[in-house]
């Protein structure tokens, strides 16, 4: 389950640059604030995930 968040986390990266480098997508001022969010969302759910197998 842990690498599910590290998938959507990279998905959100992705996004967030070809949205800041490329003009492949329209980026909103909404979508980056939404697309950091979620980033650093999914990242701390892998680590508390890990953290909970260690304790297991």
């Amino acid at each position: 389950m842990g690498m599910l968040y590290l998938g959507f986390a990279g998905f959100f990266l992705i996004y967030l640059i070809l949205g800041w480098f490329t003009d492949v997508i329209e980026m909103s001022t909404f979508s980056a604030i939404f697309s950091v969010a979620f980033l650093f969302l999914n990242v701390y759910m892998f680590w508390k995930e890990k953290k909970k197998e260690k304790s297991s």
